[in-house]
């Protein structure tokens, strides 16, 4: 169904991107250049292709996780401080003990509001604070022989990740740092929240407290590593997610070289196929076309395959069913479906969840609309040592992965098309 010629095709496409463009940073100039790319490509085989801009802040989804930080140490600072006038150690007036812990619990709420809203739920609550730019993303539609009766949208993102330090450097460690950085920096508000109210009761618990305030010095090395959790320079993304982009365009290749196969060309399903910008500052993209098209979504009775991060053909594919860090939970009908055509097509397959993170399939399910996600990223079992690190290039990419998704798509959508 899918030879080698569209393989190489998908794959050749991967490193074009890589060599000519390179790392491409949501809302950059590498981003919009690999977006015309992408445009060029649809345009050989779509009846209509077009980009739609949208203005967003992209550094704030992950640009305050330094400053959070930050925040945090001067909260322990002052929480020793505060420790320090218990001892009789700083001679000032007693209030400013309270002071010091209110001012503390200040800065940890604005910390714990940026990393639950921003980075963890992905609302723009503190977009404000950051610099906008434009971005676009890229749509193409291939409309079907006869009447239209229902639409399938093949997305994916062409944007890179910024590198996470902490992956790079520490591997698995690294991903186990972020959970103890959570848990010291909650232990840390416990502690100011109780020094708070004890101080109200008036009731003394000074040598207690200072050993809070020595345990809250052992969570400062993470708290520096979290500092530094990425740089500002984005990888080239070859695995996350210009695999992803490659099979959408895929499919349109195959499509239109199949137009005249009534077997194979969709007769009542119209096709778009989509590339996001802006998925790795927060899904950006897929919220703004969401947003801009859901009644359309809604009417068109709309179902979203998306992917995302595909590597080694001989890699168990996850239809991604839930991604509970941001509360999405995706089309039980479609995860179903997607599963067995693996099994009919004897791919390794299995239904799992994304751990944390996110990805553009969640904005979809969110506002209720059908959708999925097919990855190979298995985020609970292992961190391969090239997700969002220098090492995404298109050597970790295997042409053939990329085939076999195209393969589980081409079925599903012929499913669909031939469903009342």
């Amino acid at each position: 169904m899918v030879d080698d010629k569209i393989n190489k095709y998908m794959h050749g496409f991967i490193e074009d991107i890589c060599n000519d463009i390179g790392p491409r940073e949501s809302g950059t100039e590498q981003e919009e250049l690999a977006g015309n790319k992408i445009e060029e490509e649809m345009k050989k085989f779509c009846n209509e292709v077009r980009q739609e801009e949208y203005i967003s802040s992209p550094k704030a989804f992950l640009g305050g996780i330094k400053y959070g930080a930050l925040l945090i140490m001067c909260s322990i600072v002052l929480y020793w401080l505060s420790v320090l006038v218990d001892l009789g150690l700083f001679q000032i007036n007693v209030s400013f003990n309270l002071i010091f812990l209110v001012i503390a619990t200040i800065l940890m709420v604005i910390t714990f509001g940026y990393f639950i809203l921003e980075v963890m739920k992905y609302h723009e609550t503190y977009d404000f604070l950051f610099k906008k730019k434009q971005s676009k993303n890229v749509i193409g539609t291939i409309y079907p022989e006869g009447e239209i009766k229902r639409t399938i949208i093949f997305s994916a993102h062409h944007d890179s990740a910024y590198e996470f330090n902490l992956f790079y450097y520490l591997k698995r460690f690294g991903q186990i740092t972020i959970n103890i950085g959570y848990l010291g920096a909650a232990l840390v508000f416990i502690g100011v929240i109780l020094k708070i109210i004890f101080f109200l009761l008036l009731i003394n618990l000074t040598a207690l407290f200072f050993v809070f305030g020595i345990i809250f010095l052992f969570f400062i090395p993470i708290i520096i590593l979290y500092m530094y959790f990425h740089s500002y320079n984005s990888v080239l993304g070859a695995f996350d997610n210009l695999s992803g982009v490659a099979i959408v365009l895929g499919i349109g290749k195959f499509l239109s070289e199949n137009k005249k196969n009534k077997e194979i060309y969709p007769m009542h399903s119209k096709v778009h196929l989509i590339s996001f910008a802006g998925e790795e500052a927060g899904l950006r993209g897929a919220k703004r076309y969401v947003k801009r098209h859901f009644d359309e979504l809604m009417e068109s009775e709309t179902i979203t395959i998306n992917m995302d991060s595909i590597d080694k053909k001989d890699k168990e594919v996850i239809i991604v069913e839930k991604e509970p860090g941001i509360g999405a939970k995706h089309d039980l009908k479609v995860v179903d479906s997607l599963f067995k055509i693996t099994k009919d097509l004897n791919v390794k397959a299995k239904i799992g969840s994304l751990p944390f993170g996110a990805t553009d399939a969640a904005v979809f399910s969110k506002k209720n609309l059908s959708a999925c996600t097919i990855s190979s990223l298995n985020l609970k079992e292992e961190l391969v040592p090239y997700y969002h690190t220098r090492e995404d290039t298109p050597l970790v990419v295997e042409k053939e992965a990329l085939g076999q998704v195209v393969k589980i798509c081409l079925e599903y959508l012929k499913m669909i098309d031939k469903s009342e």
